[in-house]
């Protein structure tokens, strides 16, 4: 089984009206007023998927500040999860109970002491201090922001998005190895490709394990074939066959509650 865990869709109608919803919340106006800024639909991933071989993909919606804007994403994104049989998990952009939605991304606050306690995986916007600007990085968890939402609530299961922040590097502490046993965080790799070398993978694996890694492309950001293309070959032979299946799907599947056929 190949899973996707982050992609983004939106409803036909926010793609059309871009321009204005750009003004309206000044994030979204970061990431996507420019009109080469990539948004796609839940038809458009599907064929996507075909096209890659992937078999599920977790659908975020995006972190509006308007309560209006993000209850309408959630619906959508739980109607057409609901639709896909199975090949969409839908995890809606608020932190409000949605029909069909399983879990909750990508969450955009800084602060985690305002993560409140909820019972659905959270797929967290991370962002390092370090490295270059993009459109977008900000509103994030730093990999220390991530660890204080897990240690908050024993019940709290995170997806860390973009390697975490880094957390990875943080595993030879202690008490950071001490969680990441409890099988309550995943990092995933979305868009891997802007942010570190491809040794990344072979480093991770190296300082956190195989299963606490999963693979995500940020689609539409990154093509869905060209983004699964270069995780496969960046994930090294020495860590065998296992470790790849691990992190291109089994991971996902075993933290998602997936049934793997």
């Amino acid at each position: 089984m190949i899973v996707d865990i982050h992609t983004h869709i939106f409803p036909p109608a926010f793609i059309r009206d871009r321009a204005r919803l750009a003004a309206h919340d000044p994030q979204f106006g970061v990431m996507y007023a420019d009109d080469r800024a990539r948004m796609a639909t839940a038809e458009d991933l599907r064929a996507s998927m075909r096209d890659a071989g992937v078999d599920v993909s977790v659908a975020c919606g995006f972190w509006w500040a308007d309560p209006a804007l993000a209850e309408e994403h959630a619906d959508y994104l739980g109607r057409v999860a609901a639709e896909s049989d199975g090949a969409i998990v839908a995890f809606g952009p608020t932190f409000e109970a949605s029909p069909g939605c399983a879990g909750i991304g990508e969450v955009r606050l800084g602060d985690p002491s305002a993560f409140p306690l909820v019972d659905r995986p959270l797929l967290v916007h991370c962002s390092e201090d370090t490295g270059h600007e993009y459109p977008g990085k900000t509103g994030g968890l730093t990999a220390g922001g991530v660890l204080r939402v897990l240690e908050a609530s024993s019940e709290a299961r995170v997806i860390a998005a973009h390697w975490g922040a880094g957390l990875p590097f943080f595993a030879l502490m202690p008490e950071v190895a001490r969680l990441l046993q409890e099988d309550r965080l995943l990092v995933d790799t979305a868009a891997s490709a802007y942010l570190y070398a491809p040794a990344v993978f072979a480093t991770a694996i190296d300082l956190i394990g195989a299963e606490c890694i999963a693979w995500g492309s940020d689609y539409p950001l990154r093509p869905q074939a060209l983004d699964l293309a270069e995780a496969r070959a960046a994930l090294p032979s020495r860590h065998g066959d296992a470790a790849r299946d691990a992190i291109l799907g089994t991971n996902a599947a075993r933290f998602l509650g997936l049934r793997v056929d």
